[in-house]
Formats: C-alpha cells, sequence, structure tokens
C-alpha cells in the first residue's frame, strides 16, 4: 500500500495489503452486527413460519430430510448466538453462507423430490439475488457464493414444476445478476476506500498532533484542533508562574553552543514532565525561563494550589538533576566557575488574565495578558533579595491547604512596579 493511493483486488474487492483488510474487517463488523441482529430477528420469525407450514402441508414423515436441516440450523443459531463476541466477528461470514445456502437448498430440493407444487413463482429469483447481494451482510465473494448456491436449485425447481420456462432466463437471472453484482462491487470498493481515506485522514490528524504537542502541549493542542486553531481571547481567572535559572548567564558563557542546547533540552524536558503532570501549560520560553499558566486554556479550580505543588516538585526533579550532572561529571561546567550547583527561582501570582490567541494573522501564539502575569514576573526576580527559590503572593497563600499553608513563611510587604499597593509574599 502506498501513501498516496490504495490497491484494491478488482476480483475480491479485497485489500491487497492483509494488515488494512483485516483492519477493514474489524471495523466493518461494528455496523454489520447492527444489521445482523435485525436479520436474524427476521429470519428467525419467517423461518419458522416456513418450516411449520412445510412440516403441517407435507407432514413429518415426506420431509425428515428437511425437518432434519430445520433442526440443524437452529443449533446452528444457538451456537452463533452464544459464542464471544470474537467468534461472531471471525466467524458470521460463515454462518450466513451455511445458514442461507443450506435452507435455501433443502426447500428447493425437497419441492424438487416431492409431490407438491413449489407454491412461490418465478419472481422469487430476483428476490434471492437482492437478499444476498444487497440485504445480508455479505462481503462481495460470499455474496456472489451465496447467489450462486442459491439460484441454481431454485432455477431447476422453477423449470421442472413449469412455473418458468427457459427463455425468461435472461431476464428474470442473468440481466438482474449483472446488474446487481456491478452494484455489490462498487459499493464495495466504494466501502473500502472510503475507510482508507478516513485512515488517512485520522493518521494525518494524530501527526499533526504529535508534532502540535511538541511545540504547545496536550491540553492546547486538543483546544487548536478542536478549534481550528481560532481561540478567542477569554477574561479568566488563573495562576500565572514564572521560572528562570539562577546565574545563567554564568553558567551559559563557559558552553559551546551544542553543550548549551543539550543542558536547556535536557533542563526543560524535565521540568516540561512535572509542569503537565500538575496540569500546567506553558506559554513560552524565553530563554532559560519557563513561563507556565494553571487554569487555561483548560479550567482548573485548584489551579492555585496546583501551582505551588508544581513549583516544589521541579525544585525536587532539580535536586536530581543536580545528582545526575555531578555522576556524569557534566557539572564541571560551572563547578569550575564557582557554582556549587543549579538552583532556579520561581515566583506565582493567581488573578485575572486575557487568555488566548495572540499575533497577526500570519502566526499566532496562545498567551495571557494582564497585571498578573507582570506581578509573577517580577516576584520571580525578587527572590533575590529574600534569598529564597519559590515566591509567591498573599492570593496564593490564601488558597494552599493547611500542610503548605504551614511550611509558607511570610517574607513581608514589597512595592512593585505598576501596582499602588503593597504585596504580601511568602515563600515555601
Amino acid at each position: 500500500m502506498n501513501k498516496d493511493n490504495v490497491n484494491i483486488n478488482r476480483l475480491t474487492c479485497r485489500f491487497d495489503d492483509k494488515t488494512l483488510e483485516k483492519e477493514y474487517l474489524t471495523h466493518s463488523w461494528n455496523n454489520t452486527w447492527k444489521n445482523i441482529k435485525i436479520i436474524l430477528s427476521v429470519d428467525v420469525t419467517i423461518g419458522f413460519i416456513i418450516r411449520a407450514d412445510d412440516i403441517f402441508v407435507q407432514g413429518v414423515g415426506a420431509n425428515l430430510y428437511y425437518l432434519s436441516y430445520h433442526l440443524f440450523s437452529i443449533l446452528l443459531l444457538i451456537l452463533f448466538l452464544f459464542t464471544s463476541n470474537d467468534n461472531k466477528r471471525r466467524y458470521h461470514q460463515a454462518y450466513f453462507l451455511i445458514s442461507a445456502i443450506g435452507f435455501m437448498n433443502c426447500g428447493a430440493w425437497t419441492y424438487y423430490f416431492s409431490d407438491v407444487t413449489f407454491p412461490v413463482g418465478a419472481g422469487v429469483l430476483p428476490i434471492l439475488l437482492m437478499l444476498y447481494l444487497i440485504v445480508y451482510p455479505f462481503h462481495f465473494i460470499n455474496g456472489l457464493i451465496a447467489m450462486i448456491g442459491t439460484s441454481i436449485p431454485f432455477v431447476i425447481l422453477l423449470v421442472s414444476q413449469g412455473n418458468m420456462s427457459l427463455d425468461q432466463l435472461p431476464y428474470l437471472l442473468f440481466i438482474p445478476s449483472i446488474f446487481l453484482v456491478a452494484n455489490k462491487r462498487n459499493r464495495e470498493i466504494d466501502f473500502r476506500r472510503d475507510f482508507y481515506q478516513r485512515k488517512k485522514i485520522e493518521a494525518n490528524r494524530q501527526l499533526m498532533q504529535q508534532t502540535l504537542k511538541r511545540y504547545f502541549g496536550e491540553t492546547l493542542t486538543e483546544k487548536i484542533l478542536d478549534n481550528e486553531g481560532d481561540l478567542k481571547g477569554d477574561n479568566i481567572w488563573v495562576s500565572i508562574s514564572f521560572t528562570d535559572i539562577s546565574s545563567y548567564s554564568t553558567i551559559i558563557e563557559h558552553m559551546s553552543p551544542e553543550t548549551a542546547v543539550k543542558f536547556l533540552n535536557e533542563y526543560f524536558s524535565a521540568m516540561h514532565d512535572v509542569i503537565e503532570k500538575h496540569n500546567g501549560q506553558i506559554i513560552n520560553y524565553i530563554g532559560d525561563s519557563v513561563m507556565v499558566v494553571f487554569g487555561a486554556p483548560r479550567k482548573l479550580e485548584d489551579h492555585e494550589l496546583l501551582s505551588v505543588r508544581c513549583a516544589i516538585e521541579m525544585r525536587e526533579k532539580l535536586n536530581e538533576l543536580n545528582q545526575k550532572w555531578d555522576a556524569n561529571e557534566f557539572s564541571r561546567y560551572w563547578k569550575n566557575h564557582g557554582i556549587d550547583a543549579i538552583t532556579a527561582r520561581t515566583g506565582i501570582h493567581t488573578g485575572s488574565v486575557i487568555a488566548g490567541n495572540i499575533g497577526s494573522n500570519r502566526m499566532l501564539q496562545y498567551s495571557t495578558i494582564g497585571d498578573t502575569v507582570n506581578v509573577a514576573s517580577r516576584l520571580e526576580q525578587r527572590n533575590k533579595e529574600f534569598s529564597t527559590d519559590i515566591l509567591f503572593s498573599h492570593e496564593i497563600y490564601t488558597s494552599l491547604t493547611k500542610d503548605l499553608y504551614n511550611q509558607a513563611k511570610y517574607q513581608g510587604e514589597i512595592s512593585l512596579k505598576g501596582r499602588d499597593t503593597k504585596t504580601r509574599t511568602y515563600s515555601i
């Protein structure tokens, strides 16, 4: 199977790709089973009436063969109904072939070898053709087998009893067969092409989703795909955090570009896992800084608490990274310059922001704007004067659970640029 087209056998109407054929049969079963339940209900009702009538009219003694098949078909039905769903899916075509061909042949030959005249005229043939090529859930080849296997004995029966002449065969059998077989074949191919196209579309969507996740994260990717990239601005209450690596310039200036990229990728990958675990959405990487929003684009009831727990776990993860860097001697890049370990500073604030796609028509970026963002950024910077690594506002403090509430330390009131009132700050 190539990427742009699909090979379907023109004779059998099956995919050349065996894996794709198996997937299609499994897919079609989900729709087929609904139809099968309807057909079984009708078959059981009509079959019972026909069998009871035959036995009543012709007698049991004259129809032992016919009666034996009826009993066999009932057992076959019970076996099919009570088998597992997987076996139903795997053997339903064989079941209907055996049931249909057996039932029709048994009836036709019973009338042929008896003195009772078949009560239905030549019009039964087109009905049989339509039954197996349109109504019954047969795949193309199986439908042909069922049509041939039932029409031949009925042709013999109808001709022998004078219900049909040979010159009627083209109109009652051959011409309807040509049109119905062509229709069945075309429908089968169309179904399979539609399946393949849907499969391609889904594969492309998954590829797009995987690609977008690398840039936007899972939550934002889902929003982008669901809204076709149109994320309109919302005024929403969220928590914002900024995290920076301490002494970043000193650390990075002694690294080669390749080493610097390796270092940052390893650091951000570890932090990303923690942020994602706490339902945070990374808005942007700015050098060594990562900006995270909790509560957008997916709303969160406890985003204040999640933001603090996330910052604590990011600190723990950074300690693990330092141990790893010490073990593989990667830490020489900063220890040789008087820095014992990599540390980071985080500032957190909660409040109202405007969140949505911001940018030009040709390039958009999901972002948050407002005073809350500015406060979180400035709190991150103020860690320096308090010698802390996680600093947050009073609004965050009041939303903490008891264990974190008791761990938090009051650092004092500070003045922040752009705010008339002082901001009470806490660390943990």
